[in-house]
Formats: structure tokens, sequence, C-alpha cells
């Protein structure tokens, strides 16, 4: 009985096929042509699995920093064990593509990334419930009237709150945590270092299966269909980490009118690994379809007249008989290697291209990590609201001007010198967007005793009490202590112990404190000194925001106008049979210098314009409560500036390099695209790879939006 073989099969025999060795007869054209579009269907949903849970995870960042209580170099380090995950085997993936059973080896990355985010949520059942950080009152019970300002109230001695106090927004300290908590945030980093290993092959398998088997005209197309389809899933992460931020941590199980914080406050923890359950179940589903594909299709449109002459049509015109094809063995394969890098490294253009990719990558993934974060420091907004913004306005334009840059490709098609002019004059009119940045400034939040005097009192000359003033000496207030309130004077105070508050009315978020002496210096009147939970607001800054963000949509826009070309710039530059090589290549570079250090080193500067630290129950640092806002902006944005600064001039050296190299009128220019377009027609497919145009890195880290 007749075996019959796909126009599309490889030299190479899957590593995933039965022991026997044998293939699955070929169905007929159009019932293979139906498998391709499921296939589409299944790759496109898996693009959109990755995106969705990648940036949802991004965008918690902020959320699992003030959970686990550690700082923002140590968020870097979990945010790149992505990297290290997708870098165990991006390379192998990229290079032995073909040589293995693309759809299963698919189907287990998405198990593997549904694994990988369940792996992530185990911390919350682990820990118990989330204690955020407060202080001790007294209760006076006549009146139900607190005091924070009350000498010995604060002192170990103390008797325990009671059930009054606790219905008042105070805290019970029921003993130290376990110390293993301090640790549980390994889950989540080996969670995310699962989801890095599970992503690797989606991209590279995926896009180089459809080149594979559908027809040359029809594969860039489902390649940016599958992409754009993919692009949703970023922005509906973001959505819904902006949903899941604006909830309590312990949703459910915990009387929420209790908590007197709201989720502006810098002690507030969302339900950060709700979403996380979401985006494991995706991925399960995900994986489902790839399991029922096969290993190869026919190539899309071959009927008759088959472009492989060695295959003959037998009987039925939509069967092909297999033809005598050798099997490439793995030494040969891994003989080529180094051969191929030799090759790919000795081309100019592709080593400037790999440095600007790297510089890319570490703006773009710092600026992914900690948007959030700047908007709610700078601008006082709160991360919920910072989450919802960029799903619904910053992606979307980022979406709109890839398309719009491709676009631009096709309609007036653009050689390789004129992309990489393009691509040059866009980035640098970015730049210089990115600069106008610093001026959308904001004043340091007014802290007393931390970022501003109390006003008209002496201040303690021991190093131990620098919040302390003579307003607050007799209190008893514990300087590690982070429970803000807001005075009448625009003030905001550590605690309502340094505030000197003596009374209170109302409860929970509506409490009121009375009688605040440290308040009454600073130019008002006795028994007209309050204050309220909750830092200050800060109007200018509220007002600011709206061009900030104006700024960062038209930078957005702007940069992926430019991002697409500049992607094609890699394909055109590089040998036919090295432009899978290349790709995998090029991954490597900005996922090593790029996306792995550029958290951890953002992280560890961000941390270094902290102004004060919380405490955990324990004892130890926790998560930053304030920062210098100003040291702030400047070393996130000056990192950013910078970072670019060196792309502006390597996109000039690689203009240069490329019109050298390509001139729009020489033979040169005319010879290599005759000769990748012969190439691309070769019958003999034993040297076709897995060509991956209009794929981008920055798409495979789930959320680019600058």
């Amino acid at each position: 009985m007749d075996r019959p073989m796909t126009a599309g099969q490889l030299k190479e025999k899957s590593l995933f096929q039965d022991s026997d060795g044998t293939a699955a007869p070929a169905k007929t054209v159009c019932h293979n042509c139906s498998k391709l579009k499921i296939f589409l269907g299944a790759l496109a949903f898996s693009f959109f699995a990755k995106g969705f849970s990648g940036s949802y995870m991004k965008s918690m960042s902020s959320q699992i920093e003030r959970r686990f209580e550690i700082s923002s170099s140590i968020v870097g380090i979990i945010d790149g064990s992505f990297e290290i995950g997708n870098l165990m085997v991006m390379v192998l993936v990229s290079y032995l593509g073909p040589r293995v059973h693309r759809p299963k080896i698919i189907a287990v990355g998405c198990l593997i990334m549904a694994v990988g985010a369940f792996l992530s949520v185990m911390p919350q059942f682990l820990m118990g419930r989330y204690n955020y950080e407060r202080i001790t009152v007294s209760v006076d019970n006549s009146s139900m009237s607190v005091s924070a300002c009350s000498p010995g109230a604060l002192q170990p001695s103390s008797p325990p709150a009671t059930d009054a106090t606790e219905t008042l927004g105070t805290v019970v300290n029921a003993g130290c945590e376990k110390t293993t908590n301090s640790y549980l945030w390994l889950f989540v980093l080996v969670g995310n270092l699962l989801r890095g290993i599970g992503e690797a092959p989606i991209m590279p398998l995926g896009v180089s299966y459809i080149d594979d088997f559908s027809k040359e005209e029809n594969s860039a197309f489902y390649i940016g269909l599958v992409r754009s389809s993919g692009m949703f899933g970023p922005t509906l992460g973001f959505l819904l980490g902006s949903f899941c931020a604006s909830l309590w941590v312990d949703v459910g199980v915990v009387d929420i009118d209790a908590i007197s914080i709201n989720p502006k406050d810098t002690r507030w923890v969302g339900a950060w690994w709700l979403g996380l359950l979401i985006c494991g179940a995706v991925n399960f589903i995900a994986s489902l379809p790839f399991w029922f594909l096969p290993y190869s299709l026919p190539k899309e449109g071959d009927n008759e007249n088959l472009k492989i002459g060695h295959l003959s049509v037998q009987g039925d015109p939509c069967k092909i008989d297999p033809p005598a094809q050798p099997q490439l063995k793995f030494s040969e394969a891994v003989k080529d290697f180094l051969p191929a890098l030799r090759k790919l490294f000795g081309n100019p253009v592709f080593v400037v291209f790999i440095f600007l990719t790297i510089l890319q990558y570490n703006s773009l993934v710092g600026i992914i990590t900690y948007e959030t974060k700047f908007m709610e420091q700078q601008f006082n907004v709160s991360v919920a609201k910072a989450i919802f913004l960029i799903g619904v306005i910053l992606l979307p334009v980022t979406i709109l001007g890839m398309f719009l840059g491709g676009f631009l490709i096709k309609k007036f098609k653009l050689h390789v010198a004129e992309m990489a002019k393009f691509a040059c004059i866009t980035f640098v009119v970015a730049y210089l967007l990115n600069l106008l940045y610093f001026t959308c400034g904001c004043e340091v939040l007014q802290v007393a005793g931390l970022t501003a005097p109390y006003s008209g009192m002496k201040h303690l000359s021991s190093s131990k009490h620098i919040y302390m003033a003579s307003c607050n000496a007799e209190c008893s207030c514990k300087v590690d202590q982070w429970d803000p309130v807001c005075g009448d004077n625009g003030i905001t105070y550590m605690t309502a112990c340094f505030a000197g508050c003596k009374s209170s009315s109302g409860t929970g978020r509506n409490m009121v404190f009375h009688n605040c002496s440290c308040v009454e210096g600073q130019g008002l009147g006795l028994g007209n000194s309050s204050a309220v939970l909750g830092q200050c607001q800060r109007e200018s800054c509220t007002k600011a925001f709206p061009y900030f963000l104006a700024l960062q949509t038209a930078c957005a826009f702007i940069l992926a106008l430019g991002g697409t070309p500049t992607y094609m710039i890699m394909f055109r530059s590089v040998s036919p049979d090295l432009k899978s090589f290349a790709v995998g290549i090029e991954t490597l570079g900005g996922r090593v210098l790029g996306g792995l250090p550029a958290p951890i080193y953002f992280g560890a500067l961000i941390d270094e314009t902290c102004l004060k630290w919380g405490t955990k129950s324990c004892g130890g640092s926790g998560s930053c409560r304030v920062y210098d806002t100003k040291e702030f902006r400047n070393v996130y944005l000056g990192l950013i500036a910078g970072l670019r600064a060196g792309c502006c001039l390597l996109y000039i050296v690689l203009s240069a390099l490329i019109m050298k190299r390509f001139k729009p009128d020489g033979k040169e220019m005319t010879d290599s695209k005759n000769a990748e377009s012969s190439t691309s027609k070769e019958p003999d497919t034993a040297n076709k790879r897995e060509i991956l145009p209009g794929s981008r890195t920055s798409e495979e880290s789930e959320e680019t939006y600058m």
C-alpha cells in the first residue's frame, strides 16, 4: 500500500515519529488546507495566550513586590528568570526546529507555561492572609476615640488591641511570620522560569511551520495575521491586571470595609494570584489543538503541478508518493553550526543590528517592567489605573503603528536602504520626543521629617530620631512604621503618631484624627488641626499626567512605525538559509544582554532613590514606601534616554552600512534581491529553514508598547 508523503516534507526525520518509522497517509489537498487553517487558528491563540500571560505578569510586578516585601532589584531577578528559561532552549529550538514534530513541541510548550502559571500561585495559599503595615493605637472605651499619640502606647508591654481596635483599622501582631515565608517568592521565580521555557518554541516553530506549508505569496499574510491576533493578548492581559490590582489580595476572605487603605496606597496589594489562575487555564487550552496536528502537510496549492520535480502524482491527483530521502544526522547538523555562526558574524550589517537589538531590548524591558511604578510615584495614580491606561491606549497605538509600518513597506515597495532610512528617521524623532519626558516633572511628596521640615518645630539632634520633632517627642512613635496621614496643612506624616494626633472620629477609611500637635504648629490654631488617612494628593502631578500620557502615546506610535522596517533589515541582509538561525542569535543576544540584566539594574538603581522602606513583621526591610520622585525620574528617564542615544548612533551606522552595500541604483542590490528571490523558489527543500519574516522579539516578551 502506498504511503503518500507531502510535497513540503523536509529531509530530516521527526524525532517524535513512531518507532517503526511509518508516516501517516497524506490526505486530500482540501483536507490538508483545512488542517493548515486549524494550525493557523491554534497558533494565533497560542500567541494570544503567551502575550496574555506575559503582559499580566509584567503588570503585577508592583503587587508581587509588596506582597512578598521585596526590593525592586529582586523583582527584576524574578522578571529576568523568564529570559533565563527562554534562553535555555531558544537556540536549540531555532536550530533543530524542522527536525522535530513542531505541533507537538508547541503543545508541550503551552503545557509548561500553564504549569509555570499555576506554580506561581502557590505562595498565596501557603502564606496566609496579608497584613499590611499599621500602627497600634490606644482606645478610649468611653468615646470609642483612638489616640495615636499616647506615651507608652507603643511599648512592647502594651496590652493586645481589642476587637474594637481591629475594627478601626489597627493591627494585631499575632506573632512573627514563619521565616520560610520570606523565600516563597522563589515559587514565582521558578514559575516564571518555566513560562520562559514553554514559550520558546511557539514563535520559531509555529512561524516556520506556516512558511514551509503555505504558498509563498500567502506566507507573509498568514504570519502577519497570527502576530496581529497575538497582540490582543497583551492588551487583555493588562486589562486583567488592572482589574485584579483593584481587588484586595484576600478577596472573598476578608471584609473589605474593614481595610483602611485604598488602591493608591503603597501598601495596597491586589489579587495578583487570581489572574495567574486564568492565565494558566488559557495556556492549557492553547495546547490542546496541537496534539492532533500532523508532523507535516502538503505545500498549500500543490496539486497536479507539483513544484518539486522529484515527487510524482499517482492515481488520485490529490495524493503524492514519498521520495527516497536520506536522513540528516544530528552530528552533521552540529558540524554546520560553527560555520553558520562565523558567516553570520562576518556580516557587519548583522553585527550592528545585534548591538542595536541589545540596546533596544534594555530600554524596552526596563520600561515594560517599571512603567506602572513610575506612573504611580510620579503622577499619583493607582497601579490599577496605570495598567489600565497601558492596556487601552499604549498597546493599541503600538499595534496600529506596527500595521502601518508594514503597510508602508508594501505600499511603496521600500528597498532595504529605504527601510533603513525610514527606521532611522522614525527612531530619531521618537528619541527627541522622549527627551520631552523630563519636562513632565512633579514635586516630591512632602513628608514631615523626611522630605519636608516640621515648620516652626525644633528637630531633635539624635540621628536615631531624625523624624522626630518637639511636637511629637512625647508620643513614643516608632520610626520604622508607615501608616501615612495627610494633615490640614497639606503635609504628609509617616503615621498619625508623628502628627501628634490625640483623638479621632469615624472608622476604617473614614477615620479622621484630631488635636494633632504637629499640624497645629504649621500656622493652624488650636482645635483646628486634623489629619485623614492616606498621603496628601499632589494636584500639580495629577494635572501633568495627561500631557505625559499624550507624549508617551506619540512616542510609542512612532517607535512602532519604524519597528517593522527595522526588523526586516535583518532578513534582507543575511542569506536565506541563515534567516532562521539569525532570528535565534538575535533573540539570544537580546535576551542575554538585554532582557535578563535590564530589570535587575533598573530595579537596583530605582531602589537607590527610596527614602522610606517598609518593615516586615519580623524585622528587616520590606518594599519601598516613598521614593524621591525627582531622583526617581532622573534615574529612570536618564537610563532610557542614554540607551536610546546609543540606539540613535547605531541606527546611523546601520543606515550607512546598508546604503554602502545596497545602493539604490547599483547592481549589488539588484543581484542580491534576485539571488534571494531565486533561492526562495528553489525546488530543493534540503536547505530550507524556518524563515521568520515579520516576527519581533519584543512580541515574544508579551507586552510591547514603547
